[in-house]
This record gives C-alpha cells, sequence and structure tokens, in this order.
C-alpha cells in the first residue's frame, strides 16, 4: 500500500515538473500572458509543498501506528492552510506580477492530477 502511494507520488513530481516547464515556457514566450503563468506556477508550487507535507505527516502517522506509541499525530492542516494563506497573499500583494485567480487554479493542481492518476489506475486495473 504504502508502494502504491510513494510512486503515485513520485508521478505527481513528474507531472508537476513537466507543467512547470511547460508553464516557465509560456511565461518566457507569451509576455502578455506573463502573471497569469506566473500565478498558477505559484498556486502549483504550494500545491506540491503541501501534498509533499501531507504525504511526509501520513508516513508519520503509519509509523506511529505500527509501534502504538499513544502519541498524537496530527495531519497538519493548519501548516497546509499556512502555505496557501501565504501564496495567496503575495498573490494579493503583487497583483502586477501574480494574478489571484490563476493562483487560486494552480492550488488543485497535485489533487486534480492524483484524481485523474487513480481513474487511470482503475481503469487500467479493470482490463
Amino acid at each position: 500500500m504504502m508502494d502504491d502511494f510513494s510512486a503515485t507520488l513520485k508521478t505527481v513530481q513528474n507531472v508537476f515538473l513537466f507543467f512547470l516547464s511547460f508553464c516557465l515556457a509560456a511565461w518566457a514566450l507569451l509576455v502578455d500572458y506573463r502573471i497569469y503563468f506566473a500565478g498558477i506556477m505559484l498556486g502549483a508550487c504550494a500545491s506540491m509543498v503541501n501534498a509533499r507535507f501531507l504525504a511526509w505527516k501520513i508516513n508519520k502517522l503509519a509509523a506511529a501506528a505500527i509501534e502504538q506509541s499513544g502519541r498524537k499525530v496530527t495531519l497538519g492542516f493548519l501548516t497546509r492552510a499556512a502555505v496557501a494563506g501565504f501564496v495567496g497573499l503575495v498573490a494579493v500583494r503583487y497583483p502586477e506580477h501574480v494574478a489571484l485567480t490563476t493562483t487560486i487554479v494552480g492550488y488543485f493542481f497535485a489533487q486534480l492530477v492524483t484524481l485523474v492518476l487513480g481513474i487511470l489506475s482503475i481503469k487500467k486495473s479493470k482490463k
């Protein structure tokens, strides 16, 4: 189970790097749309940071469950919300460089990629 989790996260990370390189190339070539590509890159980076942090917390939770230490392990919602809030604050503070709308769209990058990978995995397993 954890091997599937690690493999999925690695695939999401590879898709993220490809997407980020595409957005960076578009940012460089399409000067009139730079603020939109900057926003989606900023939001996608926040999404990946949050996904990696959540994966780390889930691994800690699994380790604590295995060793039955009895200590409380949370999933770090406040930390992930703070990352998203900080990125949103950057977009609001610098509207001439980063578009808030595409930043918000970028927040959902890791979740959407994970959803698509899950659907593809289900379709693949049914064949």
